[in-house]
């Protein structure tokens, strides 16, 4: 792959994000505009509070709390061991030039591989 079609390419994704965003903000200010459009999300946004309240209500209750903390800890768990997964399996495949690894029920299982090009700061381009 020549470097100069990934700056092409690169270019290119920049204009049309650019684009999109432009088109976004003209819907956006189309919607501040219309009054019917403004008083439904008036509205929504009365009921999305209230539900939330009704939520948290039932989730504060003491035969919840320990299922909600439960949950909250299971996730975390699973983020961590994803991360350590995919280095992992990085190695895994760097190692063994393969593109799948059988899982303990013999199933195979195949990798995906994702990358992104972020900005100096981190942010995504």
């Amino acid at each position: 792959m020549d470097v100069e079609q990934i700056k092409k390419r690169i270019e290119i994704i920049d204009k049309i994000n650019d684009d999109v965003k432009k088109a976004k903000e003209m819907l956006k200010s189309a919607l501040d505009n219309d009054s019917a459009y403004q008083q439904a999300a008036e509205e929504n946004k009365v009921a999305a509070s209230k539900k939330k309240q009704m939520r948290d209500e039932v989730y504060n209750l003491p035969e919840h709390r320990k299922v909600v903390e439960q949950i909250k800890d299971s996730n975390e768990e699973i983020g961590a061991l994803k991360e350590i997964l995919a280095e992992e399996l990085i190695e895994y495949r760097q190692a063994s030039k393969t593109e799948s690894i059988q899982d303990k029920d013999g199933q195979t299982r195949y990798f995906k591989l994702s990358c992104k090009l972020v900005n100096k700061q981190g942010e995504e381009s």
